[in-house]
């Protein structure tokens, strides 16, 4: 009788632990989802199809179409357990890839970050500095909430945008290189022409532009231009994508070399 007893405290423990659990990963994500403004900016543009299954190429989408997962709290924190298991527990710390669903709802809610960040700093002035500690204090408070809003956002962006949503405000954003802020400019400034009459090999370059870690222009660095392709091409495992060599780009505009990019 008494371990009878034992057992039914036990898994009643079990449950209550679990609904904690559940209730906690709800409320962080009603709490993170309360400083986000109701509704996401949007993309300036819908950009053409073949501009979308690039990126999505580049994120290693490969042949299938474009798509991404619906996200909750819920499975949002299982993902995270699941990142983190194999990285300490089979593969000594070494990061793993990204799928490319989840890839391109990182990319996306990065970019809504960024966006949602400068309406923020546009509208409210920088408050003045106060004595004490009392700034270390907002500062960690800031980052306690930065945390809970990113995770919100990512789960948000999941839910209510569509792939090809996210795949717009993506390419609507990011330094391309000569000046250009999303790759509507990049395509005027590399192309003279509208981002809807890029060739793929054209798409492609201003793709491998986006990723880029230090200045590298096409036409001033040919050569570390095309290691980096290599570099992107390879680390995506993507087929069908035409090799350095093979990249054709005969409307490449010059510039001056000796300006800084």
């Amino acid at each position: 009788m008494a371990l009878s007893t034992f057992f039914k405290w036990a898994g009643g423990g079990v449950v209550a632990v679990i609904a904690l659990l559940c209730l906690l990963l709800q409320g962080a994500y009603w709490y993170g989802a309360s400083l986000l403004p109701k509704e996401l900016p949007q993309p300036r543009r819908e950009y053409p199809a073949l501009a979308r299954e690039t990126l999505w190429r580049t994120l290693g989408g490969g042949d299938a179409p474009i798509s991404a997962r619906r996200l909750n709290a819920f499975s949002y924190a299982s993902l995270i357990f699941e990142s983190l298991v194999p990285v300490y527990l089979t593969r000594g710390g070494e990061s793993l890839a990204m799928p490319a669903d989840l890839e391109l709802v990182e990319r996306a809610s990065s970019a809504t970050r960024g966006a949602i960040d400068d309406a923020r700093r546009a509208r409210i002035p920088s408050p003045p500095p106060t004595p004490g500690g009392s700034n270390a204090e907002a500062l960690q408070q800031i980052s306690s909430d930065l945390v809970f809003e990113s995770s919100a956002l990512f789960i948000r962006t999941s839910r209510e945008w569509p792939a090809e949503r996210m795949a717009d405000i993506v390419l609507d954003h990011g330094g391309y290189g000569r000046g250009s802020e999303n790759l509507e400019q990049a395509a005027r400034a590399y192309f003279g022409a509208d981002v809807g009459e890029l060739t793929r090999d054209e798409l492609l370059s201003l793709m491998t532009l986006r990723y880029r870690v230090v200045p590298m222009d096409p036409y001033c660095q040919p050569e570390q231009f095309r290691e980096r392709y290599t570099e992107r091409i390879k680390y995506v495992s993507a087929s069908g994508l035409p090799s350095a060599t093979a990249l054709s780009l005969p409307r490449l505009k010059p510039i001056d070399c000796t300006r800084p990019q």
